[in-house]
């Protein structure tokens, strides 16, 4: 029966979505409406709803996002969200189906566990993920929340008994992501060696959100948003979408007073993309000046900037609409 209802709603929201057309049975392709896939081809469709297991979830092959059915209505409607949630109640046993929640909060994890059966890298000596670790200038009072596996695909195989990913036999650091009320949403798989797939990202629930640092920030405040974990341990208050697509940080947390940093990359097609969206989309936006050559924060304080002292220059340099999209012009190489 849920398939049948998810198969109903897309039917309702199918005029909503560009580009929509049906695959086959249990395969639909449009634009993607969190980063709008291509600016320089309207045709470009990497949105997917397919079908996993009994339901149907969601995928973009451009940004990553990724979510089940229910969470995707929620983000783009979420009166049709409310009926749809009533839709799957009324249609299910009490004893499977919990009553509806009609708040837009996030879905809770299923999973809460916050240790792992790996050490820490507070807890290595002489080792060479704790050197990776130092050198890169990761704060020490980190060292303890970042884990160590010298196995990755045990280390999932045993925490993770349920997961439907192929992992490979390497050395990783683990670095967990929790939601606000501290529950484990997943974790980021980084390489300290050589690997074809630098960062690994784990979402222990379809219906877990993809952020770092939610669990630290104070929302009575401005929150800065950046792409990596490691950059967010740098600047005070801040969360990592772990993507390019930072915008969707107000889909993943509500809406709250955001400064978005992403990386310093002129050149490059999807970032100078994602940062017009940004724009578009009336965020706060850091646009780096020419002097800064570095591509994020972390190489910054590589380079030998203190935290500190990036953390004033963004805050000189974020600007929002017109001002945003005329320094934005200036910086962008492509």
């Amino acid at each position: 029966m849920s398939l049948f209802i998810d198969q109903k709603f897309i039917a309702s929201i199918a005029p909503k979505l560009e580009n929509f057309t049906r695959k086959n049975n249990y395969l639909w392709n449009f634009r993607c409406p969190f980063c709008g896939d291509s600016k320089k081809n309207k045709l470009k469709s990497r949105g997917y709803f397919y079908r996993k297991k009994s339901n149907i979830s969601y995928i973009c092959h451009n940004c990553g996002t990724s979510m089940s059915f229910g969470n995707f209505l929620k983000s783009i409607d979420v009166f049709i969200f409310n009926e749809y949630q009533m839709e799957r109640y009324k249609n299910e046993s009490a004893s499977n189906v919990s009553k509806p929640d009609f708040s837009i909060a996030s879905s809770k994890p299923v999973f809460i566990k916050k240790t792992f059966d790996i050490p820490t890298i507070a807890e290595l000596t002489n080792h060479p993920a704790k050197d990776y670790v130092i050198k890169r200038m990761i704060p020490q009072n980190y060292h303890n929340h970042i884990y160590f596996a010298e196995n990755f695909k045990h280390f999932m195989d045993q925490t993770f008994p349920d997961h439907d990913k192929v992992f490979l036999n390497e050395e990783r650091l683990i670095i967990p992501f929790y939601d606000t009320n501290k529950n484990l949403l997943g974790l980021q798989g980084r390489a300290i060696g050589d690997s074809k797939v630098k960062y690994i990202t784990y979402k222990i629930s379809e219906d877990s959100i993809k952020i770092f640092g939610a669990d630290k920030v104070d929302f009575t405040k401005p929150v800065y948003v950046v792409e990596g974990p490691i950059d967010s341990m740098f600047i005070p208050n801040s969360v990592a979408t772990m993507d390019a697509s930072l915008y969707s940080v107000e889909t993943l947390l509500g809406k709250h007073d955001y400064v978005l940093v992403h990386d310093n990359q002129p050149r490059n097609f999807e970032v100078v993309n994602h940062i017009k969206k940004s724009i578009d989309k009336k965020f706060k936006v850091c646009v780096f000046p020419d002097y800064i050559k570095e591509k994020d924060i972390n190489d910054m304080i590589m380079s030998g900037k203190s935290a500190d002292e990036i953390k004033s220059m963004i805050d000189e340099n974020t600007h929002q609409d017109l001002q945003a999209l005329l320094k934005f012009e200036i910086w962008r190489k492509v």
